[in-house]
């Protein structure tokens, strides 16, 4: 497999997808995935790339708008644990992110070049 730890991982999805096309065989049962849908809603008050509980909504959450627009719509995870495809992504602006999470820096709004 190519060097797959700095590439985005909804990337990493797309090569696995290849290799199953290529062997004609699933390597991951996508028809068996667990969708979770989480609530976040709007608020200027919370600081960049952080996430309050929402007080008026249960199991919701409230982030400031760039952070919303910065979260990735569909995160792939692969198992129990997050750290499995981490990618740690170092932005112009001096913050580390987990590209796993971002389209683009909740901080500055750059777009990541991978």
């Amino acid at each position: 497999m190519k060097n797959l730890e700095h590439k985005d991982p909804n990337k990493i999805l797309n090569y696995i997808k290849k290799l199953e096309n290529a062997v004609a065989q699933p390597l991951l049962d996508l028809d068996r995935r667990e969708d979770v849908k989480i609530s976040i809603r709007v608020d200027e008050k919370v600081g960049p790339a952080m996430f309050k509980d929402d007080p008026f909504i249960p199991n919701g959450y409230i982030a400031n708008s760039l952070t919303i627009r910065a979260m990735r719509p569909d995160i792939f995870v692969l198992g129990d644990s997050i750290e499995d495809l981490s990618a740690i992504h170092q932005c112009a602006c001096g913050k580390k992110l987990d590209v796993q999470f971002w389209q683009m820096c909740p901080y500055c709004a750059r777009s990541f070049n991978l």
